[in-house]
């Protein structure tokens, strides 16, 4: 008996009358509408597999005569994303950074310092010798000029027996103002050796190649002299109140004049940063501090350059600066 064909409103076979309407047991894959199928046996195409799904093919729609046509743009599932899980977002916690400075040591300090003074010695001891010149010469002559005003303003006396003169009624004015302005030009002519030693030891740090002359190319002189000035009266007047406030100060402004110096940074700033590197760092810069204090005043031409070479590592170290390997 012959079975009569199927027509397209038929719901026979496993088909849905409406090509829209979902399929039992599945979806339509990639929204692409389904043609309607005639009844088995008609037309020579072999019966649909079990559970209405066509088998899955090879990359490349509408290869093997299935009659799918190509998806069109914007039809269908977006492919899924390669690489697994996405990267973490930026400004997360990422790994070690390397290339930074190495956590603080005092050892490591004195070395550093006692090796760029040695492999530099004579060029520094050299600058310092000249240096040292200087300054005796100038305080020299202050001296004299400072005891010559004190006998002009004076009745002086000549003693035959003792071959000496005695000053009497001596100005207090002239007395006070020459032995200040003794201070000022002894403290200038100290502060502007300070800066120009700094400034070839801050050449060290930096890895150039030094020579004498560059013991005598002070940086930012102006501020410098400021800072210095103003840190001095500071201390002084701490000093004089108490000795433990003059002594703090002291430590907390160690770093205010190679601040200015290497920086070029203003008063206020030089000040501040000084104070915070000194105070957030106050164990090591407190020892520091006590270390170089007593050393530079022992055999000055070698100790007060190795000294400040311990205060630019320091400095260095704590700001994040650029610091030269030892020499080999």
């Amino acid at each position: 008996m012959t079975q009569p064909p199927n027509f397209p409103g038929d719901n026979q076979g496993g088909y849905p009358q409406n090509p829209q309407d979902p399929q039992q047991g599945g979806y339509q894959p990639g929204g692409y509408p389904q043609q309607p199928q005639p009844g088995y046996g008609q037309g020579g195409y072999p019966p649909p597999p079990a559970g209405g799904f066509p088998p899955p093919q090879d990359p490349g729609y509408g290869q093997g005569g299935q009659g799918f046509p190509p998806p069109q743009g914007g039809q269908g599932f977006p492919p899924p994303p390669q690489g697994g899980f996405p990267p973490p977002p930026p400004g997360g916690f990422g790994g070690p950074q390397f290339g930074g400075q190495p956590p603080f040591n005092i050892g490591d300090a004195f070395s550093w310092a006692w090796n760029k003074f040695s492999k530099n010695a004579g060029s520094v001891v050299v600058a310092g010798l000249i240096y040292g010149v200087i300054l005796y010469v100038v305080i020299g002559i202050a001296y004299a000029l400072l005891l010559g005003g004190l006998f002009a303003t004076s009745d002086t006396t000549y003693d035959p027996d003792t071959n000496t003169y005695t000053a009497d009624n001596v100005s207090v004015v002239a007395s006070l103002g020459g032995t200040l302005l003794f201070m000022i030009l002894v403290f200038v002519v100290q502060y502007l050796i300070n800066t120009a030693l700094l400034s070839g030891l801050l050449d060290l740090a930096d890895g150039k190649q030094v020579s004498v002359g560059s013991f005598f190319k002070p940086r930012n002189t102006g501020a410098a002299l400021l800072t210095a000035l103003v840190v001095s009266i500071v201390v002084a007047v701490g000093s004089i109140l108490c000795l433990i406030p003059g002594l703090v100060a002291s430590w907390l402004f160690m770093f205010a004049l190679v601040a200015t110096i290497d920086r070029n940074l203003a008063l206020g700033d030089t000040l501040r940063t000084s104070f915070e590197t000194a105070k957030n760092n106050a164990g090591n810069s407190l020892l520091v501090w006590l270390l170089t204090s007593l050393i530079m005043g022992i055999c000055i031409l070698i100790t007060l350059p190795f000294g400040l070479l311990v205060i630019v590592y320091t400095w260095r170290s704590f700001s994040g600066g650029q610091l030269a390997p030892a020499t080999p």
